[in-house]
């Protein structure tokens, strides 16, 4: 279950079809029994996002991490995609791609691994962007969930907002 992004506002895949991947996920909490729930990718100046449906031995949940993301167990155990075919998904998609990016390293990396995709290394975002701008981009990332009307912890909408973060403020000539 794919779903590109619309948003009442205009940008061009083209802008960020030369970024590295960009990941993004939402979790059952923030513990280290946590799981992926939702995850959003861009690749190539396309968009992905899935709900994931907990494998049978992942029985964390947070009310608190619900309440940010708006997703509740039932829903993504009713409508998500199982685990292991969002790892195969992911794993095709990211065919070629030994590193992608993230706003949140650590966490990412966890939930990657605990999905089954070990192989892949998460980088710091920051690393894309000019180092004169660092300092800026939560601030200019906040801008652009207004700018596009993006939903703030939404896994596709966050990965999307990252990449045209990363686009306005970055290097050019680094990439």
């Amino acid at each position: 279950m794919k779903f590109p992004i619309k948003t009442q506002t205009l940008w061009t895949p083209d802008a960020i079809a030369d970024l590295p991947p960009i990941l993004d996920f939402e979790a059952s909490s923030l513990s280290d029994t946590s799981y992926p729930i939702s995850a959003g990718l861009v690749v190539a100046g396309r968009v992905y996002y899935w709900i994931i449906k907990p494998k049978a031995d992942w029985i964390d949940w947070s009310l608190e991490s619900q309440a940010i993301h708006g997703l509740n167990r039932s829903y993504i155990e009713e409508y998500g995609i199982p685990a292991q075919q969002v790892c195969a998904e992911l794993m095709e998609i990211l065919s070629g791609h030994s590193v992608i990016y993230s706003d949140a390293r650590d966490w990412e990396s966890m939930w990657l691994t605990r999905l089954g995709l070990s192989a892949i290394r998460v980088a710091d975002i920051l690393e894309l962007v000019a180092i004169d701008q660092r300092n800026v981009f939560s601030t200019k990332r906040d801008e652009i969930f207004l700018t596009h009307n993006l939903a703030l912890h939404r896994a596709d909408h966050d990965a999307l907002a990252i990449a045209l973060t990363c686009n306005a403020l970055r290097l050019k000539d680094t990439l």
